[in-house]
């Protein structure tokens, strides 16, 4: 009885100093970043793939190598509060959903939290100094990270398969050029969607393309697909190539706002008379991710930014394009997707 006293007179003191709502609202926003470190920290030390099924305390020990066992305890016991940690007396095992889904592998989760700890939290955390940076001082986290980061952004891959899907059945193109193609993720929805079309890809990482050329040639696409490490704004296709289509999917907020309308006549010198432009992107304002993606990119050293959408149309239409397909493709977030043809 006397400890429900002590908790009751607690309660009413806690009132008497107002702002419980906003208080009560600060520690659920506390609790859900100490979820996001620990599950951060734990793919940084790559410590719950041999979490599963359990193991006992000395042998965690061991694998990772840890001289301070009182801070690893310390930290399993964070999980294990949390409920990503399963814990029987010494032994800990994976048990979230979050936790399970980073100790199967799942990439995109991996590099989501990953890059909690890499960079998404740093211009927060400098903010000061970012403000009263001058012009091309800033970070340089898009080259630092760009694996993590297109690894993120394929969160959204569903949405955007299934628009250039149906642009590619509409439009039936002979030719395709993938502006940006990193991986070949779209690349593959290109060639899966037509089995006649032939497309090439461009992105500025060479090593990205290395591995996208192989992955395509094991796959079986080789003779249909060719792949180029360079600057697509200097880059001359062969013999004058033209496309049917030329898509920039998720990376025009890469190109300085500035230049964005001599990019989309840049590209429209690749087009076929019959050619169309598809464009996909995050704008801002819109939600909190579009906010928080759009921050993050105007605190790079190079000019980055999302567009507005009466931006990106007005650029279009100054480049000489008319939208023909202006589409919203996530119902939550403001993630669009463009066609436009050459007037």
């Amino acid at each position: 009885m006397r400890a429900i006293g002590v908790q009751l007179r607690g309660l009413v003191d806690t009132i008497r100093l107002g702002r419980v709502p906003a208080r009560s609202l600060a520690i659920m926003d506390s609790r859900s970043l100490v979820r996001s470190m620990f599950l951060a920290s734990a793919v940084q030390i790559d410590l719950l793939p041999y979490l599963r099924g359990g193991r006992p305390f000395p042998a965690i020990v061991d694998h990772t190598g840890c001289t301070r066992p009182d801070r690893l305890r310390a930290w399993l016991w964070i999980g294990s509060e949390l409920g990503e940690l399963s814990r029987r007396g010494e032994v800990f095992g994976v048990r979230g959903r979050r936790a399970r889904a980073l100790a199967g592998g799942d990439r995109l989760l991996i590099a989501h939290y990953r890059s909690m700890l890499e960079y998404q939290v740093g211009p927060y955390g400098s903010l000061d100094q970012l403000l009263r940076a001058d012009a091309g001082e800033g970070r340089s986290d898009l080259s630092r990270y760009a694996d993590d980061i297109a690894q993120v952004s394929l969160a959204a891959a569903p949405f955007v398969s299934s628009f250039v899907r149906r642009a590619v059945t509409e439009i039936r193109p002979e030719n395709v050029l993938d502006v940006g193609c990193g991986t070949g993720v779209y690349t593959k929805v290109v060639l899966d969607a037509d089995a006649h079309v032939h497309v090439e890809g461009i992105d500025l990482a060479e090593n990205v393309i290395e591995a996208a050329r192989h992955e395509l040639e094991r796959a079986g696409y080789g003779s249909r697909v060719v792949l180029h490490a360079g600057d697509v704004q200097r880059w001359v296709p062969e013999s004058a190539r033209q496309f049917d289509v030329v898509m920039l999917l998720n990376n025009v907020y890469y190109f300085d706002q500035r230049q964005r309308a001599a990019l989309y006549q840049d590209m429209g010198e690749f087009l076929t008379e019959r050619g169309q432009l598809v464009i996909v992107s995050m704008l801002a304002p819109g939600s909190v991710a579009a906010a928080h993606l759009h921050f993050m990119l105007t605190c790079q050293a190079a000019p980055s930014s999302l567009p507005g959408r009466a931006e990106i149309e007005s650029d279009l239409r100054s480049a000489g394009f008319r939208i023909v397909a202006n589409e919203v493709l996530v119902p939550t977030e403001p993630l669009i997707g463009l066609r436009a043809t050459r007037y």
